[in-house]
């Protein structure tokens, strides 16, 4: 029986450079100490408002507001349609 560990986390930072120090500092934590494999296909630097995570995502602008993310939005009406039928 093999084991898998899943996690999924955010960390936000000031700038892109910054971002790509953490990230770079973080995977090799998570594979050399722990362990674990990070899958670099889902592991990216971006602006919160480009990501979603959980189901949700963030707006732009002058007041940045948590929103549901639009393929969850979208997903939704057939997840409905599934329970009820």
């Amino acid at each position: 029986m093999s084991e898998m560990a899943v996690a999924q986390s955010n960390i936000y930072v000031r700038s892109e450079r910054a971002g790509q120090r953490v990230m770079e500092s973080i995977t090799r934590f998570i594979t050399q100490q722990l362990k674990l494999k990070v899958n670099e296909a889902k592991s990216a630097v971006a602006r919160p408002q480009e990501r979603k995570f959980l189901g949700f995502s963030f707006t732009t602008g002058p007041e940045v507001k948590r929103v549901i993310a639009p393929k969850a939005v979208d997903r939704f009406p057939r997840t409905v349609r599934d329970i009820v039928l």
